[in-house]
């Protein structure tokens, strides 16, 4: 797609996101036992009646906080690989280090394996998998993208991270230039 047109714009930010699982119970236990997260609503894949299809979120489900799992037992189709059209990790939001260093204790604690606390310039990640492999991240809200720019020149030019400036030549030569229209307030 060379343009996203305003039926498929992101204006309001993204609804869920939603993935597969093989067991529907474990992963209930991770997103609602582990991460505290409710259950908020348990239904059939629209698809595949025989398939679950459970959403977990936050503030009763509100927008933009909801999982959803769709059950399939690898014996119907078998792991996906990861490459092109495939998801290498979502994040969820934690407010700050303080809440991190709790829920990475607690992921600890419940038998998870769990990556360091990672300085990512913009936001401190941990990493840790759901049941299923999954890569999930707990993210820090802040600092925040205009750590080391203005707000009002976001995205303008390339920021990289120290740990990739000596790349900088190679890593611009593979860009495409990009051409961002103005924003507009949607109607």
């Amino acid at each position: 797609v060379e343009q996203i047109d305003g039926e498929m714009a992101l204006l309001n930010g993204m609804h869920h996101l939603s993935a597969i699982g093989a067991n529907i119970e474990r992963t209930n236990e991770f997103y609602g036992g582990v991460l505290g997260m409710q259950l908020v609503k348990r239904t059939s894949n629209f698809d595949d009646p025989t398939s679950a299809h459970w959403y977990w979120g936050v503030d009763g489900g509100r927008p933009g906080t909801l999982i959803t799992y769709f059950e399939r037992h690898p014996a119907r189709g078998g792991y996906a690989q990861m490459g092109a059209g495939q998801t290498h990790h979502f994040a969820l939001a934690v407010a700050d280090e303080d809440e991190q260093r709790g829920w990475r204790e607690k992921l600890i604690e419940a038998g998870y394996r769990v990556s360091p606390i990672m300085d990512r310039i913009y936001f401190k990640s941990v990493y840790t998998n759901d049941p299923d492999g999954h890569i999930v991240e707990l993210a820090t809200v802040g600092p925040g993208f205009a750590v080391d720019e203005p707000l009002e020149s976001l995205g303008v030019t390339l920021k990289l991270p120290p740990w990739l400036e000596s790349q900088r030549s190679a890593i611009q030569s593979q860009l495409k230039p990009l051409t961002v229209p103005a924003w507009r307030t949607p109607e």
